[in-house]
Formats: structure tokens, sequence, C-alpha cells
């Protein structure tokens, strides 16, 4: 019998489009606009003041409180403002802290309501209309429902997610990429190889997602080669295979590797990608090591380009890798990764000593 599996993605997305040709149509029946960002990637690009000047008939109501790990009460405050500024649509710009961030505040926009009641009810008015805008390519947030947003009291991050929540438009202009400080550009580009690989190797893949996973990972590791050739990358490429990786995880969703990444995050303050990047090659490991087939097709990628992610990391990070890890207390990482649902899609049967050898 043939596979049978369900695949959908409904953000009409422009790449590489006239961002005034984008913006023109998106905000047409509008004039009052809200738009969430952080506070430096708005104004290092030009972006604020391109809105301001380009369209000068729209009144724009600018919410930048947002952390690199935005936090429940920064997206019910975001909420309150964009409710109070009674806006008809939303512009999410930034990394994927902001976008994810923007999709949350577009829902408490129309729903005053604590953050666990809402997440946990299915009945609730429609968020804004959104339009997202990423500035980094990484996270693939502007492919996806997910808000990850991070939980200052039990020290977590948490998926708050609706079936509304998409962004209507998604907008890839790598022009915004060229401000990125490299080393950050370097950890959102794992951060999308992650996605790709691991939602390739999920549980719940299926030969749509593993499509966009496989194109998303050869991209992305052709740049990482020319990166360590001549330390220069396609920028409009690389935040496409990001956009292809945000689709395969809407449908696959991550694996443990993710939630040990956040642990990282979470307790060490260790940027996201960067966190990922230190796992991915012991997650390769533990695949390897239980005999997942899927791996083979990842290896033979990497033939076809003569280069490896783990190659890659090895050389972008170096010794740092011990240092980070080092003063890490493993069991208790491994501890907080089982108990978290990203688990459940790993390839193998996940049990505490396993993963655990791989930190020893």
């Amino acid at each position: 019998m043939s596979e049978s599996f369900f695949f959908h993605s409904p953000v009409k997305v422009f790449v590489e489009k006239d961002p005034y040709e984008v913006l023109s149509d998106f905000l047409s029946d509008s004039c009052r606009i809200g738009v969430v960002s952080g506070k430096v990637a708005i104004l290092k690009t030009g972006f604020k003041e391109f809105l301001l000047k380009s369209f000068p008939d729209k009144e724009f109501f600018f919410y930048d409180d947002i952390s690199e790990n935005p936090r429940i009460n920064e997206v019910i405050k975001g909420g309150r403002f964009l409710r109070d500024s009674k806006v008809e649509k939303i512009i999410a710009f930034g990394g994927g802290s902001a976008l994810d961030a923007g999709k949350a505040c577009a829902i408490f926009a129309t729903n005053n309501r604590p953050f666990y009641d809402l997440m946990a009810d299915n009945n609730y008015e429609r968020p804004i209309p959104l339009l997202a805008v990423p500035t980094t390519c990484g996270t693939g947030s502007e492919m996806n429902h997910y808000c990850i947003i991070t939980d200052l009291e039990k020290v977590d991050k948490v998926n708050f997610n609706k079936p509304d929540l998409f962004p209507k438009y998604a907008m890839l202009w790598s022009e915004y990429l060229k401000s990125l400080d490299e080393t950050l550009l370097l950890w959102t580009v794992y951060d999308a190889f992650s996605h790709a690989m691991e939602g390739y190797l999920s549980k719940r893949s299926n030969r749509f997602s593993d499509i966009l996973a496989m194109e998303s990972m050869r991209i992305i590791l052709d740049n990482l080669k020319s990166y360590s050739n001549s330390k220069r990358m396609d920028l409009s490429k690389l935040q496409f295979a990001s956009a292809l990786s945000g689709a395969v995880i809407l449908h696959t969703g991550t694996t443990i590797l993710h939630a040990l990444g956040y642990y990282l995050t979470n307790v060490h303050g260790i940027q996201h990608g960067l966190a990922n990047a230190l796992l991915i090659p012991r997650y390769l490991m533990m695949c390897e090591g239980k005999g997942v087939e899927k791996i083979d097709v990842i290896r033979n990628i990497e033939k076809e380009l003569h280069f490896s992610i783990v190659d890659s990391i090895k050389d972008v990070l170096g010794d740092r890798v011990i240092k980070l890890l080092s003063g890490v207390d493993t069991e208790k990482m491994v501890d907080y990764a089982l108990n978290k649902p990203n688990s459940l899609s790993t390839p193998f049967v996940v049990t505490k000593d396993y993963i655990l050898r791989h930190f020893s």
C-alpha cells in the first residue's frame, strides 16, 4: 500500500520580490499597522525608516520590547499594546524570536487572557493578520504556526501554537541579512540545518517533507563548504533553505536534539543555533548507533558535496565545543529533554542511559 500522509503550507511566500510591492499589497486595506521586532535589526537594516517614508498614509505602532528568547510577559504586553493601538495588520520583523513573538502578540491582541489559559483552549478570537519578515536564515518561523516562548519561572521553553497562527504572508528579502553579525549568521545556519536534518530523520516525516529537507540540507552544506573555502555564503539561498526547513518541521516537529538544546539555552545562556551545533555531531552518532537507515541519505549528500556538517562544526567551533559543554550537568539536561514532547519524534527508542553515553 502507498504511504498515506497529509501535507499543507498556507503561507504565501515572496522570495526576493520588491518589499514595497509586497507591503503595498499586504497593507492595502489597512491604515493602522503594528510592527513587532527587537530593538536592533529594525534600525540597523533601515526597515523602520523605509516603512515611515514609503507609506506616509499609514499609521505605524512599533513594539520592540522583544528579547532574544521572547518571554511570556513580553508577548502579553505586546498583545495589549497592539489591542490598545487598534491595529488592523501586523508586521513581524527580525530573527526567529521576533517572528515567534509577533505571532503570539497577534493572538493576544484579540484575546485578553492569561498565557496558559489561552494555550489550552481551542475557543478563541482569531489573531490579527500578520506578515513575517525574517532577518536571519535559521528558524523558518515565517513558514509555520509555532511560537517558542520562554517561561522564566519554570526555566522552560514552551511551544505556543494554534492553527490560525500562520503568517498570511512571508517576505524573504536577503538584503536584510547583510547587517547580521557573521558569527550569529553561522549559528542561524546551523539552526536551519538541524531543523532540516531532524525533520528528515523524524518519525513523523513523509515523502513531501523529505524532499524539502534534503534540498535544504544540500543548500546549507554547499554554502558552509563555500564559507570554509572562501568565507562567503549566498544569503538568498540560505534564507530559502531556512524557509524550506521551517516548512519541514511544521509537519515533522523536531527531536530530542532540540530539547537538549533548549536546556543549554535556558540554563547556560548558549545561543539556540550554537546549542544545536554543539549537539548535531552527537545526535548523528546516536542515530548511527541505533541503525537509523535514513542517516545514509545524509551521508550521501555529504559525499556528493565532499563536505560534512561535522567537519564544518569542528572547523568553526574548534576546542570551544569542549569548553562550552564542560560545565553542563548532562544528567539534568537529559532528564529535561526526555520530558519534552520533541523526544517523541526521535527516530529511535530514547533512553536516559543511551543519551548520556554520548556525553561521557
